[in-house]
């Protein structure tokens, strides 16, 4: 069995406090575990698997074997898949370092786990580094984000920042001068904007409240022909990546 100081720490990290409390995290599920051992091995604090887990298909980590009844007991998905990495959180990077990429994408208090790691998972594919994020979004190493996102948050560095215009102050800073909002009564189309990946910051709200208001915001609209109010966050954001690819603006990255 399972040291009880390890379970009840397991089941405290499906929390907001407890994670901030032991600044560590859960990581459920083969491909998840896999990704993160790649990305970031030197971050695994404990790892267990349930006896039917075929523990070789994880190379470089010793996992502590418990019994299947135990394992699905602790494990926060419907079907378990018979393995978790407890990790520690990366560090958010320092404000002294300047952004690595040509734009900037930013969220405005997203809320849902599912949208956040859909938008994580994409920002890595399209090839860029970083995520800039404002309180009030979910915590982006929530275990149901880390699912979702399939461990890519691993692999980017993140900046919380109390809200928007501490943001912008920030961005500023390094030269970031031009923001834009998605909103459906934007004037300015996304496929057309010349200069929607110069050195700006692309935000994104929720679909329910937007992205807050902000001086000198410039708003864009995804064309929409189907007449529809607005698109989920999550698709929102894949739409305008991608368009930032087929621009060639992330060509080789």
């Amino acid at each position: 069995m399972l040291a009880n100081k390890n379970r009840a720490l397991i089941r405290s990290l499906y929390t907001r406090h407890g994670r901030k409390k032991h600044d560590l995290c859960v990581c459920e599920g083969l491909r998840c575990c896999r990704e993160l051992i790649a990305l970031r091995s030197d971050l695994v604090s404990l790892a267990v698997c349930s006896e039917d887990f075929d523990e070789s298909s994880l190379a470089n980590v010793a996992f502590e074997k418990i019994s299947k009844g135990e394992f699905d007991s602790l494990s926060a998905t419907v079907i378990p898949q018979g393995c978790l990495i407890v990790a520690r959180k990366p560090a958010m990077i320092a404000d002294s370092v300047p952004p690595s990429d040509p734009f900037i994408i930013a969220l405005d208090r997203v809320s849902d786990p599912g949208n956040l790691g859909t938008i994580i998972r994409t920002v890595r594919a399209v090839g860029l580094k970083e995520l800039w994020l404002t309180d009030g979004t979910v915590d982006p190493f929530n275990d149901k984000v880390i699912r979702s996102a399939l461990a890519s948050q691993f692999a980017l560095k993140m900046r919380l920042f109390p809200g928007l215009e501490e943001m912008a102050c920030e961005l500023r800073r390094f030269g970031h001068d031009k923001f834009y909002r998605t909103e459906p009564a934007g004037k300015s189309s996304c496929f057309e904007e010349k200069n929607l990946f110069a050195k700006s910051a692309i935000i994104f709200g929720s679909e329910a409240h937007g992205a807050g208001d902000l001086k000198g915001g410039i708003p864009i609209v995804i064309p929409m022909p189907g007449k529809i109010e607005s698109i989920n966050v999550a698709q929102a954001a894949t739409v305008i990546l991608f368009e930032a690819v087929r621009r060639g603006v992330l060509k080789g990255k």
